[in-house]
């Protein structure tokens, strides 16, 4: 009778990669292992997705997700390595701790971060992580593992629209080609942060011609500030304030029918657009059928810019397939994790 019992609960438990009920055994080799003993027969494997505004982290098997943790941002631009280094620390353990293993049991770590190619980030990066997981460690660019999760390493481009921006592209022949992504002061077009600058910017305008907006007092709202003098004081401050901050407000006044918001929205998809436009024409120089993809939370937060943003890469490239629906990176860090592993075992 056990031994029937067992037979049935491997039946349906390998289905699913889980045993349940009193009979939580595995059969290894012709042994019973137990579930405390179980993590021995597998590897485990983290993704994490490092954005300049929170931090996404997944741990998996070879073909589950097992346990997810979302954090505050570990770019140490904007917040320090002291503080980025906890907030890896703590988003690290905490989506371990969900998925029932430990760091030091983690196979190999593959993590997406903004700036990748600036030697301190990625060197600073990898000691923090060498420090708190085992196993091997990848750091790779943002754009890349967005890239991956929206394509799995078939041609395509991906744009991100987060806090910043930036545009990926491989072709059939795996030439890539990269447009914006320089950095806030001169790049980033499309993102979070240049619409909260260009609304500050519209927002003190429409105060010096006396235009109606009800853009000035949501951005005064949303940094808490009384007085025009604050504002002008804030947004002039070096290091410069979170304008990406500002996004929520402008998505609602825009929503509201604000006509300087909804500009603002408008332009931000005819930017992101422009970006796309650069790199298919570099990688598909010839008309042809080409996949476009989004991630990032301008696109995640904002219809009306998903929309215009599809409208004109189709009006530009007519053989393109846009997928309007926002890709989740993370997910392409832990598949890179699993797929180089492979490619080390072989």
């Amino acid at each position: 009778m056990l031994r029937n019992a067992i037979r049935i609960l491997q039946r349906f438990g390998s289905r699913e990669g889980i045993l349940t009920g009193h009979f939580d055994r595995l059969l290894v080799s012709g042994k019973a292992v137990s579930s405390r003993d179980r993590t021995k027969c597998v590897s485990f494997f983290l993704g994490i997705d490092g954005g300049g505004t929170k931090t996404e982290c997944v741990v998996g098997d070879n073909s589950r997700v097992l346990g997810r943790s979302v954090g505050s941002t570990i770019k140490i631009k904007k917040v320090g390595e002291d503080a980025a280094g906890r907030a890896l620390e703590s988003a690290v353990a905490e989506a371990c701790r969900s998925a029932g293993v430990t760091p030091q049991q983690i196979t190999r770590t593959c993590i997406g971060i903004a700036g990748s190619s600036i030697p301190e980030v990625t060197d600073w990066t990898y000691s923090v992580l060498k420090q708190l997981v085992a196993g091997e460690v990848q750091v790779v660019n943002d754009a890349l593992i967005a890239h991956h999760a929206a394509f799995r390493g078939r041609p395509g481009v991906l744009l991100i629209a987060g806090t910043g921006s930036n545009v990926l592209g491989i072709n059939d022949c795996g030439e890539s080609g990269r447009a914006g992504g320089w950095g806030p002061m001169i790049s980033d077009e499309g993102s979070g942060f240049w619409i909260g600058r260009r609304a500050v910017a519209y927002a003190m305008r429409a105060y010096d011609g006396k235009q109606p907006t009800s853009l000035l007092d949501a951005v005064m709202r949303a940094w808490d500030l009384k007085t025009i003098e604050e504002l002008v004081s804030m947004a002039n401050s070096n290091p410069p304030p979170d304008f990406s901050s500002l996004l929520p407000a402008v998505l609602q006044c825009a929503d509201g029918g604000d006509k300087l918001a909804g500009e603002i929205l408008i332009s931000a998809a005819e930017e992101l657009a422009r970006l796309a436009t650069i790199v298919v024409r570099k990688l598909w120089p010839e008309i042809s059928k080409v996949n476009v993809a989004v991630t990032g939370g301008v696109f995640a937060h904002s219809p009306q810019i998903r929309q215009r943003f599809g409208e004109l890469v189709r009006a530009k490239h007519p053989g393109a397939a846009v997928n309007l629906e926002p890709v989740h990176p993370v997910m392409g860090a832990l598949s890179m994790a699993r797929k180089c592993n492979s490619a080390s075992a072989s």
